[in-house]
């Protein structure tokens, strides 16, 4: 037993020499850390893709009906069953227009709207949508995720009773769908 408390207050003692003299520690290689901003920045692959050529894609602020950009049965497989959508203004200066399509019989819903442009910016945290980059912010019962596109920025909101990282994967999975078809 002796020798064991020896060896431990030996190991205790090199390893408080190696941190306070001075000597310099090896890094570890960027490769091997992983932070916070590095995790947020990964794209998300969403379960179903679109390819839509340049010359047949859309600007946002000409679209019309936004609940056009998605369908229904799209939705079930990027993020849950849901309704047909229905338009939607959302704020109040200046107004945006929206199209919300809700989960039948619970709070979750997903909301696909066009914020004017420069909005990209206003999300907390940065996120890689693939072809361009955009923003999310984590709310307690939504995640939004904004990406610039010519003359407006995309908002998708996906909105639960409690959201979490799910939900922002969701958004940005459905962001990524949506901007395949927009003029970027």
């Amino acid at each position: 037993m002796r020798r064991q408390g020896w060896l431990w207050l030996a190991a205790v003692a090199v390893a408080a020499t190696g941190c306070t003299s001075g000597e310099e520690t090896a890094p570890v290689p960027p490769s091997a850390q992983t932070t916070t901003e590095e995790s947020a920045a990964e794209s998300v692959t969403p379960p179903i893709s679109r390819e839509v050529p340049p010359d047949q894609r859309r600007e946002l602020a000409a679209v019309a009906d936004l609940c056009s950009l998605v369908s229904p049965d799209e939705l079930a497989e990027l993020a849950f069953p849901v309704q047909a959508g229905h338009p939607r203004q959302l704020g109040a200066e200046p107004v945006a227009r929206g199209c919300q399509f809700d989960h039948g019989g619970s709070p979750r819903s997903v909301l696909v709207a066009a914020q004017p442009a420069g909005y990209a910016g206003l999300g907390r945290e940065e996120v890689d949508l693939g072809a361009v980059p955009g923003t999310q912010t984590l709310h307690v019962n939504d995640c939004t995720v904004l990406a610039p596109v010519r003359g407006a920025t995309l908002q998708v909101a996906v909105t639960a009773r409690e959201a979490g990282t799910t939900h922002c994967e969701t958004a940005q999975s459905v962001a990524q769908y949506v901007l395949a078809a927009l003029v970027r």
